[in-house]
């Protein structure tokens, strides 16, 4: 039996639910991790981590992750969301591709968007180059003005 693609949603502490995305649309199997204590930001490493390694051993294939943005922007979030962000996108990269987004709700305000979009930026080459198409959704206002989208080449 061929595995379903699936969907990995990954919520940092205090962040909600992304609006944009339909819990019950066409994406296959869902999976939900999210911090629900006020952890070092490090911890939500180790929940994806040893999820994903539960997903795979139960046959996930998972071709879709989302990451969603509590808004933080201290140091120790912002690297935790880094290395986070880079460990989803080498999952898909070693799966053959697939789509990541990066997501904040835009009530968190225009920093708040603008580290996503920042950190949309600094992904995009290691995107590109492994057939993942990366965007980021922000809920409810006008995107920055940094680079959103990057296609994927043929």
């Amino acid at each position: 039996m061929k595995a379903r693609p699936a969907t990995l949603v990954v919520i940092e502490f205090g962040a909600s639910w992304p609006r944009w995305l339909n819990p019950s649309g066409d994406r296959g199997d869902l999976a939900v991790v999210a911090q629900h204590y006020a952890g070092p930001p490090t911890d939500l490493i180790t929940q994806v981590a040893m999820r994903v390694t539960r997903l795979q051993a139960r046959g996930w294939r998972l071709s879709s992750m989302v990451l969603v943005s509590n808004g933080r922007a201290d140091v120790q979030t912002a690297a935790a969301r880094s290395i986070l962000s880079r460990g989803l996108l080498a999952h898909l990269a070693g799966s053959g591709g697939g789509s990541f987004v990066l997501s904040v709700d835009s009530y968190l305000g225009h920093r708040a968007e603008n580290d996503i979009a920042s950190l949309l930026a600094a992904l995009s080459p290691i995107a590109v180059t492994s057939n993942v198409d990366l965007r980021s959704e922000y809920c409810g206002s006008q995107t920055p003005e940094l680079p959103l989208a990057v296609p994927l080449t043929a």
